[in-house]
């Protein structure tokens, strides 16, 4: 008990998230915004150090900027990316609802009927600006979505979750956690139904923790490729424009043909990253709701 007390909390998901997103996300900024418009990366050089003092200064320098990189991307990967989800299509936890609950060959339809009410719903909820803003910053992606949304390939109402075990959490739920209350996708109960395995049923913690970190990585993953695309946008409308192409690309080849299949391969990777996020992003719901359904002693 004592280990548990004194061990730092979210280590792996500090490494991984937060400086291996920042990482990953250095070659992009030199590429679409570093080179292009002629910015020199700092140098962190302090002519007061001796030449020993200075690498670390520089190290610990980058390190530190690279990890605030990382909780930069992960908070607007979340309030772009996963929030948009959560505005158009319903909560993961939500969607395994709606999976258990539906059949397999009436799904595509049930989440086509999602978005559009959920869509009804933004004015009502006050939600104008954040959803237009959230909508619009996947316009790169909207050929991929079209693609998905009408050939019922998202996935988004897949879940490995039996109804049998759906009904256990719903028994457990409603008689432990918080008695009298049902699960509904019109209420937020996945919180209390997290906490509460959390902190009764540890056994299942370094499971669902491992599926966090992975969808947390994917769901920035996600947001790099995607505003790549937007500096890719920007470039084809400039060299559309003013006949100028900043980027180099492979082979020397360069201009509108090589951007655009540059723009095109960024959308995709961003696309294959965020159904990676909601597959992973789902593991951990369904992780919660069997430990909850499972577990001896709740």
């Amino acid at each position: 008990m004592l280990k548990d007390l004194i061990k730092p909390p979210f280590a792996t998901y500090d490494v991984v998230v937060y400086f291996g997103g920042g990482l990953f996300s250095l070659p992009f900024i030199y590429r679409y915004i570093l080179e292009p418009l002629a910015i020199r990366a700092p140098s962190f050089i302090v002519n007061e150090f001796d030449s020993v003092s200075l690498e670390i200064v520089r190290i610990l320098t980058i390190v530190t900027f690279v990890y605030v990189l990382g909780h930069l991307l992960a908070y607007l990967s979340s309030q772009l990316v996963e929030k948009a989800l959560d505005r158009f299509l319903g909560k993961v936890s939500t969607a395994i609802l709606v999976s258990v609950s539906t059949a397999k060959a009436l799904r595509n339809q049930k989440l086509r009927d999602f978005f559009k009410d959920r869509t009804r719903r933004i004015k009502s909820e006050g939600a104008i600006i954040s959803s237009i803003v959230r909508g619009l910053f996947h316009f790169p992606n909207f050929i991929a979505y079209f693609i998905m949304y009408s050939f019922g390939i998202f996935g988004y109402f897949d879940s490995r979750l039996p109804q049998k075990a759906l009904e256990r959490v719903e028994s457990v739920y409603t008689t432990i956690v918080i008695p009298g209350e049902l699960l509904t996708s019109d209420k937020k109960w996945f919180k209390s139904l997290e906490y509460f395995v959390i902190n009764r049923i540890p056994m299942a913690g370094p499971r669902m923790y491992n599926y966090l970190v992975i969808a947390g990585l994917f769901r920035s993953l996600s947001f790099v490729f995607l505003i790549s695309c937007w500096w890719m946008l920007l470039y084809l409308g400039c060299y559309m424009l003013f006949d100028t192409w900043p980027i180099q690309s492979a082979e020397n080849y360069s201009g509108q043909g090589a951007g655009i299949f540059e723009f095109f391969t960024l959308s995709i990777l961003s696309v294959f990253c965020l159904v990676a996020y909601i597959k992973f992003q789902r593991r951990y719901a369904e992780e919660a709701m069997l430990a909850l359904a499972f577990s001896k002693d709740p």
